[in-house]
């Protein structure tokens, strides 16, 4: 699995440097590219989630599972609606979590510590995202957020957030490795330098998904309806099917009635709104893996 982890991370960087060397190409390469990336791994890593909190549900924990998935959503749903502002920050907020504990699937410890170092790192790599096409973030985010920076900026932020979780990094005993110095001296620099789409394609498909979704595998093997990658791959499909197809349908309605700019937000509230639960319980899966491989 960690090999198949790193050639992923290799394919990554070099797809990144790719599209920085022949920068003319056009945007829909990178419509092209963050849409297999979400087909491939980054909606299915989620489609599983049901079984990460139980490999064993039964029909009845099923309904009781997709009713709390559904109701989270509808809750978060609301706060977009009347609190847009603040549901932006919460996500921001949750999803630098998530990114950071991705960083460390293969040296979880369950200390109440290892949360700020999981959200500050994950700030960063967050912040490099968004930061390096600030353009196109822009746009995103226009219709709820207005929010000029300049480019020395957006570098100040982003040199104290890889400064604290350096720091971070230390204060909580972690050694410093390979991996760590190729995140920060060249994933980074790909990151940041990336139009959006791409950068985010990169990072959240071949740095954040794949490997979770190994972590996943690595835990399910054990039960036999789980023990082979094709019976594996079949239990991602039909909850993975189901949100493409909702993404699919109110993204086709919104092409229709919406400008483009607000067609950009609607998209990212409606990636916002499934991965909340899974954070949820992503976290808590995690957690509790530790807690039973220490």
């Amino acid at each position: 699995m960690a090999r198949i982890e790193f050639l992923a991370k290799g394919l990554g960087l070099a797809l990144g440097l790719a599209f920085l060397i022949f920068s003319d190409l056009p945007q829909t390469l990178h419509y092209i590219l963050f849409g297999i990336t979400l087909l491939l791994v980054g909606i299915p890593h989620g489609g599983i989630d049901h079984l990460i909190h139980n490999p064993q549900i039964g029909k009845r924990g099923l309904v009781n599972f997709i009713f709390r998935y559904l109701l989270v959503m509808l809750g978060y749903g609301l706060l977009w609606w009347l609190l847009p502002l603040a549901a932006l920050l919460a996500f921001l907020l949750m999803s630098s979590y998530h990114f950071g504990q991705s960083h460390f699937l293969d040296r979880l410890r369950n200390s109440s510590r290892e949360a700020w170092l999981y959200l500050i790192k994950g700030s960063f790599f967050l912040a490099i995202l968004l930061f390096g096409d600030w353009e196109m973030t822009q746009k995103i985010l226009q219709p709820i957020l207005s929010l000029t920076l300049t480019e020395l900026q957006r570098l100040g932020i982003l040199g104290g957030l890889m400064a604290s979780s350096l720091l971070i990094q230390g204060w909580v005993g972690r050694t410093f490795t390979a991996g760590d110095a190729m995140d920060y001296l060249i994933l980074a620099p790909v990151l940041y330098f990336s139009p959006l789409l791409v950068g985010f394609s990169i990072y959240f498909g071949l740095w954040h998904s794949l490997p979770s979704m190994l972590a996943e595998y690595e835990y399910l093997k054990k039960y036999p309806a789980f023990s082979t990658p094709i019976k594996f791959c079949l239990q991602l499909l039909p909850f993975s099917g189901i949100s493409l197809l909702g993404i699919a349908l109110l993204f086709g309605v919104g092409i229709r009635y919406l400008p483009t700019q607000e067609l950009y937000l609607l998209f990212f509230v409606m990636l916002s709104l499934i991965s909340l639960p899974h954070i949820l319980y992503m976290d808590t899966f995690l957690k509790e893996k530790v807690s039973i491989d220490s």
